[in-house]
């Protein structure tokens, strides 16, 4: 694969140029892609937003260029669109949910069922353009049940620690949003094992620790103590 100009860093894959409407994803450390690659490709097959894959190879995927900024810049730049974009995020999630996996797609661990999850899905992976949302970076992709994503996502955008009070006061309307477009007691269970795995991962800092403890504590105070996962996680539109 012809590799050109860097044009982003991630935390552990760089994108490169790679010809008209094309770059390459690779991951910094050499380990293969080719499991993310297959992934996008099943999600893409079945209807939903991901980018197209050309090609695979060991460490590198082949894929579109994706023109656009993410919904975490976007409501940077307009943090009174912020709750749209919260619901827009729930959307994607009701949209994967409709998705099964994979069956050679490992499973999510305390999420048992048979759908494709994204667990990453947050602002900062989802892609504003001109011909609508693009999700991206798929790596930590699983099978399980879609509550597990809700979750994921409702973590990352609750307790992600962000800069600068414009920024802040977005991502509290996104918050507050998400929050009420999905059914939270349902969404709880799932909520306190995805916490876990937020927890354990060695990019979550102290402070974003405190703040899905607290989450969980006002989540928890407020719910029904009687709480069984369910089928349906995200209310219907009204």
């Amino acid at each position: 694969m012809r590799v050109g100009t860097l044009l982003a860093a991630g935390q552990d894959c760089d994108v490169y140029e790679a010809g008209t409407g094309k770059v390459i994803r690779r991951a910094r450390d050499g380990r293969s892609l080719e499991r993310e690659a297959s992934v996008m490709r099943h999600a893409r097959r079945q209807g939903f937003p991901a980018p197209e894959v050309f090609d695979a190879d060991g460490a590198d995927i082949l894929m579109e260029r994706v023109v656009g900024r993410s919904v975490s810049r976007e409501a940077t730049r307009r943090p009174w669109r912020a709750p749209a974009y919260g619901r827009l995020l729930v959307e994607l999630l009701q949209r994967l949910a409709t998705v099964r996996a994979p069956g050679w797609l490992p499973a999510a661990e305390g999420a048992p069922g048979n759908n494709l999850l994204h667990l990453d899905l947050h602002p900062g992976n989802v892609l504003v353009t001109g011909d609508g949302p693009r999700v991206i970076d798929w790596a930590n992709a699983g099978r399980g049940a879609p509550a597990a994503d809700v979750a994921c996502t409702w973590l990352i955008i609750a307790a992600a620690p962000v800069s600068g009070p414009v920024r802040r006061a977005g991502r509290l309307l996104m918050a507050k949003a998400f929050a009420d477009a999905v059914d939270r007691p349902a969404v709880l269970p799932y909520l306190t094992a995805m916490a876990e795995r937020r927890r354990d991962d060695d990019n979550t800092h102290d402070a974003e620790r405190a703040a899905i403890d607290r989450l969980l504590a006002r989540e928890t105070a407020t719910s029904s103590p009687r709480l069984t996962p369910k089928d349906s996680t995200l209310k219907e539109n009204r």
